[in-house]
């Protein structure tokens, strides 16, 4: 990452006597691609309209480039951004036409438009739709015609609005796979925003996450889905099980936390005894197991109530005093290893548990 592309300092957005927007700092590196996450309302379009020069902040300052921008001149940095959303909103005429209308409106000459849009059908797979009527395409062939047209351009920022949202998983998860190839291959600074926590890995290098118009989070991948910062971040990024303790000690780099009968180990340190956190577990780092080890930290006896599918594996809601939610893969289930009404036992090592 060499620099910064964007990058924006104590800006706000009022709308009427609402603040929409409370960023203090905010930076796209050159060649990074994050992932931005928040509830609905959190502002994450709003700031995507703002990066993009279709919204003036009502305070602060905008660099493109650690060149502060002239909003007057807003036009000329906007041509040097694309944007895909979530609908492909393709015109009424070829696919052909519809890769290469970007170039046409911007006035490229005939010769380079052909070669460019050659380039990019090829790339994203769709050279034999050429000819067809974008009216009938597929949900994932009108959306790598929408992302043709935006590379076409050859954006040195490149903004993606839940470009995924509205299709099926098998479409979806090759289409991300051949974007994530893309954004490697040309370096081209983007965003995307996101509902889907799974997308995060494959395609971020940094995860910005937005409540109520504010920056909460900034981390890695790894980070934000293993430590998420609150409640709101962690069911964001996955995390099901959510329990309510009161921390009881805290003794050779480990926290002892009282949750309904049991008590909960994590790894780290913790404020001091007494205080109320909430324990944080994601559901495929609880191990389920027939038998007991009564050698490992966090084994929890209980009685599986529910069996959920969920895409290719299981969800496992275990009472154990206290509700816990686990992942299995389908082997578990579709063997009767473990059925509704089964006691087991369950595990969850110290180092997955997070505390907030």
């Amino acid at each position: 990452m060499n620099g910064k592309i964007i990058e924006i300092k104590n800006l706000t957005f009022t709308l009427g006597k609402q603040k929409i927007l409370d960023v203090d700092a905010f930076f796209l590196g050159q060649g990074e691609t994050i992932a931005l996450i928040g509830p609905n309302g959190a502002g994450k379009s709003t700031l995507l309209q703002v990066l993009m020069l279709l919204q003036r902040p009502t305070t602060g300052e905008l660099y493109f480039k650690s060149e502060k921008v002239n909003w007057k001149d807003s036009l000329s940095y906007r041509r040097r951004m694309a944007m895909v959303f979530q609908e492909a909103l393709l015109l009424e005429t070829t696919v052909y036409n519809n890769v290469a209308s970007g170039l046409m409106i911007r006035g490229y000459p005939k010769e380079q438009i052909q070669e460019r849009v050659k380039k990019w059908i090829i790339r994203l797979g769709i050279e034999h739709l050429s000819q067809r009527s974008a009216r009938n395409l597929s949900g994932g062939e009108s959306q790598r015609v929408s992302l043709a047209r935006a590379l076409a351009l050859e954006p040195e920022v490149l903004f993606l609005d839940e470009p995924f949202a509205a299709l099926d998983e098998p479409t979806r998860t090759t289409l991300i796979s051949d974007l994530a190839d893309i954004l490697r291959d040309t370096g081209v600074s983007s965003i995307i925003v996101t509902h889907n926590y799974t997308e995060i890995p494959v395609l971020a290098d940094r995860v910005i996450a937005m409540e109520k118009g504010r920056i909460v989070q900034t981390a890695s991948p790894w980070e934000i889905l293993a430590r998420p910062a609150s409640l709101t971040v962690a069911s964001l990024v996955g995390v099901k099980n959510k329990i309510r303790g009161r921390i009881i000690e805290n003794k050779d780099g480990k926290v002892f936390i009282k949750a309904g009968p049991h008590t909960i180990i994590a790894s780290g340190s913790a404020p001091p005894g007494g205080e109320m956190v909430y324990i944080l577990i994601r559901p495929e780092d609880i191990k389920i197991m027939p038998e007991t080890a009564d050698k490992e930290a966090n084994i929890v006896g209980g009685r599986i109530k529910k069996l959920l599918p969920y895409g290719n594996q299981y969800t496992v809601v275990v009472d154990c005093g206290i509700p816990l939610i686990a992942i299995i893969n389908h082997d578990q289930a579709l063997r009767k290893e473990l059925v509704i009404g089964k006691d087991v036992w369950i595990n969850i090592s110290p180092e997955k548990v997070h505390l907030v």
